[in-house]
């Protein structure tokens, strides 16, 4: 089958970190890889390098990369419209400020190609149907510019228009189902097995990645390699897992083997270095003839022993990750604790939300764990905002607590200084040295190349661990996470957890990830719905969406 990228004896690096060297892989039509490895280890920018895009930060050495077809590349947290929707006379700026359905209509008649127009009324199909079966809120895309759809929203209808464009032939994600709910998961994970496009996907979603990928790629950050395996992602980590302690059990195996040797060859040197002493003493010639022949057996014997041990294959030693530290300490409070909306209408401008037709009212003492649920562009993230002051509510009143010192993650994520690095943010927000500041970073997670690297060149992942080493030293009491899984590898998420689980202050926490939610110990689930806040037993509760409803809708898109 043709390949639609070729990498040669390749080579990518950020700055003087070398994050791959002599790498050759391919992807095929209708391949699906996942592209794995630990944050930091350079996965967008891998991505960014195959899509061909030139950015200042990172270097493309030695080798090369081919293509052959049209690549189209999703980021993030950087949906970039006039990639997915070419026009000659509209830039970004003028795409953010239109209406979908106008720019997929402008979009179809400026390329004057028949399957354009095709794919307009897929999106259409898709619109009706998803709207029933899994709560899209359609109406949105119809009245809300392109900048100012809800992160899930925007996210839903950039894959839904990417997949669907019949000139792409391969598209690298990174991150899709960021944002996403999980009927809308569900929904991406069955379009693209539809699609039949080749996918290239960083996730950290292993349930995702398990259904859609046929491929992996591990990026191996201490080897500067790319190991390619043709297993399912589940299938790839269990064999990883075993072959790990595979080779642990034989490096030690090895270890101790050439220990004895050693030992041993050490032995008879001493007993040939004794003999050749005592045979230059002895007056007796066939005495000290006797004793040299027998040292001379003994340094041979020694020199063999030596050399069966140097010329046996050396077992690499398995080297384990330093465990991240998240520590949160919240000192205990008393008296104005609580956060509190009463009848809060939630807008931006003055204008009310439309599908929040009651107004939201809810109380959290000090010390609960609540978590929010609902289905994408609903409004939670504009509750949370409202919560935090982001944004001024249409109506009613938001009271946070004294004594309450709030981290939010997603706010200041967003705000972050991108021209600092993140040694020089965390000096300046807590006042400790850059010494001081150097060594917590590292400790919660982030390389010692990213700590001097400026913030806008980090990923979301490494901005994330930055916020909460600050947190951990201003000594926040209440905690406004959204989806704070999104941006964190497997080891960080597990982390947050632990360390949510044992948090004594506040935590108020958007999710939309199943595993993440089910882990932590929470006090109350609430569901926002157009009828504002209730409370559900459980998150299985909350959704309940098969998989028949949603291969239907997928169906109904791909109609032709």
């Amino acid at each position: 089958m043709p390949a639609l990228i070729t990498l040669e004896n390749f080579a990518l690096s950020v700055g003087s970190t070398q994050l791959l060297d002599g790498v050759s892989a391919s992807v095929v039509e209708g391949q699906r890889i996942a592209v794995v490895g630990p944050n930091g280890c350079g996965k967008s920018t891998l991505l960014r390098a195959l899509s061909g895009s030139s950015e200042d930060y990172y270097v493309v050495g030695a080798g090369s990369v081919a293509s052959r077809g049209a690549v189209l590349l999703v980021e993030q947290d950087a949906l970039q419209w006039s990639r997915l929707l070419p026009l000659a006379e509209c830039d970004e700026a003028g795409l953010r400020e239109m209406t979908l359905p106008d720019a997929l209509d402008m979009a179809a008649a400026a390329s004057g190609d028949e399957g354009a127009m095709e794919d307009v009324e897929a999106w259409r199909r898709l619109s009706i149907a998803a709207q029933e079966a899994l709560d899209w809120k359609t109406a949105t895309y119809d009245a809300t510019p392109l900048g100012r759809l809800s992160p899930g929203s925007a996210t839903r209808a950039y894959l839904a228009v990417a997949l669907r464009r019949r000139d792409v032939k391969l598209l690298l994600l990174d991150e899709p189902t960021n944002y996403l709910d999980i009927p809308s998961m569900l929904w991406l994970q069955e379009t693209i097995l539809a699609s039949g496009k080749a996918v290239v996907v960083v996730s950290h979603d292993e349930a995702f990645l398990d259904a859609v990928a046929d491929h992996v790629w591990d990026v191996d950050p201490d080897k500067r390699s790319l190991s390619v395996s043709g297993a399912r992602y589940s299938a790839y980590c269990r064999a990883k897992a075993l072959a790990r302690e595979q080779q642990r059990v034989a490096y030690d195996a090895q270890q101790e083997r050439h220990k004895r040797l050693t030992t041993v060859a050490n032995k008879l040197r001493q007993a040939s270095a004794k003999g050749e002493r005592h045979a230059g003493t002895d007056h007796d010639l066939l005495q000290r003839d006797f004793r040299r022949n027998r040292a001379g057996r003994s340094g041979r014997k020694a020199k063999a022993i030596e050399s069966l041990r140097d010329s046996e294959p050396r077992v690499e030693r398995v080297v384990d990750r330093a465990p991240l530290r998240i520590d949160l300490d919240a000192p205990q409070v008393g008296g104005d604790s609580s956060i509190i909306l009463g009848s809060v209408v939630i807008g931006y401008d003055g204008e009310p939300l439309p599908f929040l037709k009651k107004p939201i009212t809810l109380r959290v003492d000090f010390g609960e764990r609540v978590a929010i649920v609902g289905y994408n562009g609903v409004g939670k993230s504009s509750l949370l905002r409202s919560l935090t002051g982001a944004i001024e509510p249409c109506g009613g009143d938001v009271h946070v607590g004294r004594e309450l010192r709030v981290g939010n993650l997603t706010q200041e994520h967003e705000t972050l200084p991108r021209n600092e690095t993140p040694r020089e943010h965390l000096s300046a927000k807590t006042g400790m040295s850059l010494f001081d500041a150097r060594a917590r970073l590292i400790r919660y997670g982030l390389t010692r190349q990213q700590v001097d690297r400026p913030i806008g060149q980090l990923n979301p992942g490494a901005r994330a661990r930055a916020l909460l080493a600050s947190f951990a030293i201003r000594k926040v009491n209440a905690l406004v996470l959204d989806e704070p899984s999104n941006h964190l590898d497997d080891e960080a998420v597990a982390e947050v957890i632990a360390t949510l689980n044992e948090y004594e202050g506040t935590v108020i926490v958007v999710s939309h990830s199943r595993d993440f939610l089910e882990s932590l110990q929470l006090t109350r689930i609430l569901r926002l719905g157009s009828d504002g806040l209730t409370e559900i037993e459980s998150v299985d509760a909350f959704v309940r969406v098969t998989e028949e409803a949603v291969r239907a809708v997928v169906t109904e898109s791909f109609r032709s």
